[in-house]
C-alpha cells in the first residue's frame, strides 16, 4: 500500500466463522484467519495475497486461543487504487443516549 493509494471502497461485513468447528480443535485460529482473508479477496475480487489483516483483527480471533475463536467477526474493509485491502476490526461509534441528547437540547 503506498503514499499515493486513494480510497475506493470501504465496506462493513460480518464474517460467520462456524466453519472453523469443522477443523480440529489445534488448529481453529490459523484457520479462521484464513477463512477470513478468502472472504474479503472473494468480496473484493482481488487475489488473497493482496488482502492484509490488521492485528487488531487477529488479536480478536487468536484473543479466546487456538481451541475457540469467535463465532463472528464484524470488519471493515478498506480497497485502495493500488489493489490492496485492509481489513481492520470494526469498532462502531458509540451513540449518543437519550440522556445526553436532553441534556445538550436543554441548553
Amino acid at each position: 500500500m503506498s503514499e499515493s493509494a486513494k480510497v475506493e471502497v470501504e465496506r462493513v461485513y460480518v464474517i460467520n466463522l462456524r466453519r472453523t468447528r469443522e477443523v480440529s480443535r489445534t488448529k481453529r485460529s490459523p484457520y479462521a484467519i484464513r477463512l477470513i482473508r478468502k472472504f474479503v479477496a472473494r468480496h473484493m475480487k482481488v487475489d488473497p495475497e493482496k488482502v492484509k489483516i490488521d492485528n487488531s483483527v487477529n488479536e480478536y480471533i487468536w484473543s479466546r486461543s487456538i481451541e475457540d475463536p469467535p463465532r463472528k467477526v464484524e470488519v471493515k474493509v478498506t480497497k485502495y487504487s493500488d489493489g490492496t485491502v485492509k481489513v481492520t476490526l470494526n469498532i462502531p461509534e458509540k451513540p449518543e443516549t437519550k440522556t445526553e441528547t436532553k441534556a445538550a437540547e436543554s441548553k
